[in-house]
């Protein structure tokens, strides 16, 4: 396993490992939210450092040259591939998002009866409110779709090199 090959596939653990646990806990408590981004960012800079470390001194050729392989036309090829689903998964997290939220915002913000006196009357943008715990769940699901993406991401280049290695 190659040393690119062995830091795609740490980093992939490392974020399911991090944010599927942070995903759990906050779509319960959206609000948990302020607090849990910030441990979770830092947990997830603590597992890859240490993997980092760890790989680095166990590479051959880091330890008898001191430098990182090259990247070759392979990796360059895989990772490109990798980044493109990842870009398709994450321009689909945001587009369902901007939908969901300009097709909810009017049934949130305002009662059947408020609806149904704005239909009567010139309807004021001011009257709108989104509850703090549903502009929280939104802000998580977005923030879903972008893990979701890293994790195709890197789950794409684990895949294009074990294609490889199996060819």
């Amino acid at each position: 396993m190659s040393f690119h090959e062995k830091s795609a596939l740490a980093c992939l653990f490392s974020i399911g490992l991090v944010y599927v646990p942070y995903f759990v806990f906050v779509f319960r408590f959206p609000m948990a939210t302020l607090g849990l981004f910030w441990v979770s960012a830092i947990g997830l800079v603590a597992l890859l450092t240490a993997f980092h470390i760890v790989n680095a001194i166990a590479t051959r050729s880091i330890r008898t040259t001191g430098e990182i392989p090259p990247v070759d036309e392979l990796d360059h090829k895989i990772e490109l591939k990798a980044a493109k689903w990842a870009g398709f998964i994450l321009a689909f997290a945001v587009v369902t998002w901007i939908l969901v939220a300009m097709y909810s915002i009017p049934l949130i913000g305002s009662s059947i009866l408020e609806q149904e006196q704005a239909m009567s009357s010139e309807v004021s943008p001011s009257g709108y409110a989104i509850p703090m715990f549903r502009a929280m769940e939104a802000v998580n699901w977005l923030f879903a779709g972008f893990v979701l993406a890293n994790i195709a991401y890197y789950g794409g280049i684990v895949f294009g090199y074990r294609r490889v290695a199996s060819a």
